[in-house]
């Protein structure tokens, strides 16, 4: 059964006025929704949002990064955060972090040569926007140092710097005014120096500053730089008297020089009264040389040796600081002559043979250098031993205290020979052997080597012939 009608409750059916009003309502809803959604859509789409990146990081193909340049990350747009962003080295460690933040810039000190990553992931919840970015970046690398820390300046005043790769600018801080000169390729500079402001034997501390192609400065670093020490040279007959006619000037300095060839211009051989002296330089080695004259130095004279230090300077570029001037006097005229055919030995003083000696010069197996020398070394005993040999060596000979040794080429030289009595007659491994008394057990035996030991001085003139000229006339006097 139906409820009765009742006329006091509205019937749409019946009433227009409430269709319409229904209507207008679901029309509004619909309205304010979809305004609600088109301005969610533009939000969404039209106001920014996202990650800032620095354009340095985006740009992959770009160059190295400078480590001293700050990174940075920070969320776009308003009610952006970053709900989280990191800084990672190249094995994954992470070095700093945020969350809920506006923007991330880590306070961390880049290191040379090293690849980081830079994470972050921001939202923002009113627009249920939600992105990740990272970027991978690499600083800059430090090129190798190939030169090294301790160095030596060159004579012209400079000295080196090498790197495994080209760089930029090079400066430096010291006491010397130093000017950088890179090559073509800009991996080694030239760091030269004023020769004025150097002080010999000083050890520089130089500040080196340097930055790369692309003007990123790199840490500095120290070189030391020492000048080499003065150079000096000394005059070996220096002071000495009764000089033989034949011994050569000689000079030695205490390193190997600078263009050597040169050097002897500055070194002047007179007479006492200036006179230029006649004669051939000869280098041995790169520090010492001779003066030989030609043919002799007269005889009772004063000899001086003057170097100019103007120009002469070591290889490493030390100089002399001072002129260096020295003198010699020769004695008399005094000259030996050895005949191996006569196995005889004459003194000749003033032109005039005084005495002839015998003598025992070398075997066949082991002969006397026949020649023109000088007597350049001498010993009152000396302890003679074979040369090149080994004890238990055919022909290894050691004797000891041997008296009166008196060298005048290499090894070979005039002695007293107390171990034979067979002068006259070849005997000896190649020196002269002269008669001794000095432990000599035999009686009668002259003191041949004795005497000749006080009548020569360094520097006499020795010439050993192979056969006596028809014309020399040797004395009988022994």
């Amino acid at each position: 059964m139906e409820p009765p009608y009742s006329p006091t409750e509205p019937n749409s059916e019946s009433n227009p006025t409430i269709i319409k009003r229904s209507s207008l309502g679901a029309r509004v809803l619909v309205g304010v929704a979809a305004t609600l959604a088109g301005a969610f859509f533009m939000a969404r789409h039209v106001l920014p949002f996202g990650i800032a990146v620095p354009d340095y990081l985006e740009d992959r193909a770009s160059r190295a990064l400078d480590p001293r340049k700050a990174v940075s990350i920070e969320g776009i747009g308003v009610g952006t955060q970053l709900i989280k962003a990191e800084l990672r080295d190249e094995n994954g460690r992470v070095l700093a972090e945020i969350r809920n933040k506006s923007s991330f810039k880590p306070d961390i000190k880049l290191e040379f040569g090293k690849q980081y990553t830079l994470h972050a992931t921001a939202e923002r919840l009113w627009l249920n926007q939600k992105e990740s970015k990272e970027a991978t970046f690499t600083t800059v690398s430090i090129p190798k140092i190939e030169s090294s820390p301790r160095q030596e300046m060159a004579p012209d005043g400079s000295f080196q710097l090498k790197f495994s790769e080209p760089v930029g600018a090079v400066t430096s801080t010291s006491d010397l005014q130093l000017t950088a000169k890179p090559d073509e390729k800009r991996q080694n500079f030239a760091l030269q120096a004023d020769t004025s402001q150097i002080n010999q034997g000083q050890t520089y501390h130089v500040d080196i500053n340097w930055e790369t192609r692309t003007g990123v400065p790199l840490p500095p670093f120290k070189v030391e730089v020492s000048t080499a020490p003065p150079l000096t040279a000394s005059i070996a007959t220096a002071g000495m008297n009764n000089i033989g006619l034949a011994m050569p000037a000689q000079v030695d300095f205490s390193e190997p020089v600078h263009e050597r060839e040169r050097v002897t211009d500055h070194i002047k051989v007179t007479t006492q009264d200036g006179r230029p002296m006649e004669g051939k330089w000869l280098w041995f080695g790169k520090q010492r040389v001779q003066f030989k004259p030609q043919p002799h130095w007269p005889a009772e004279s004063t000899i001086n040796v003057s170097i100019d230090p103007a120009s002469i300077k070591s290889a490493r570029g030390g100089f002399l600081t001072h002129p260096i001037n020295a003198s010699f006097r020769t004695g008399p005229d005094k000259r030996i002559e050895v005949f191996l055919d006569k196995q005889r030995v004459n003194i000749i003083e003033n032109g005039e043979v005084v005495k002839t000696l015998k003598a025992s010069t070398g075997k066949a197996g082991t002969p006397t250098v026949t020649g023109s020398f000088y007597i350049y070394a001498r010993f009152p005993t000396k302890t003679m031993r074979s040369t090149g040999k080994k004890p238990g060596d055919p022909g290894y000979y050691e004797v000891k205290d041997v008296p009166y040794a008196q060298y005048f080429y290499e090894g070979y030289a005039f002695h007293g020979a107390f171990w034979h009595n067979n002068f006259g007659r070849p005997a000896s491994h190649g020196c002269v052997n002269l008669a001794t008394r000095k432990k000599n057990g035999r009686r009668d035996v002259n003191e041949d080597a004795g005497w000749l030991y006080q009548w020569a001085s360094l520097g006499v003139p020795v010439t050993v012939h192979r056969s006596t000229p028809a014309q020399n006339k040797v004395a009988t006097t022994e």
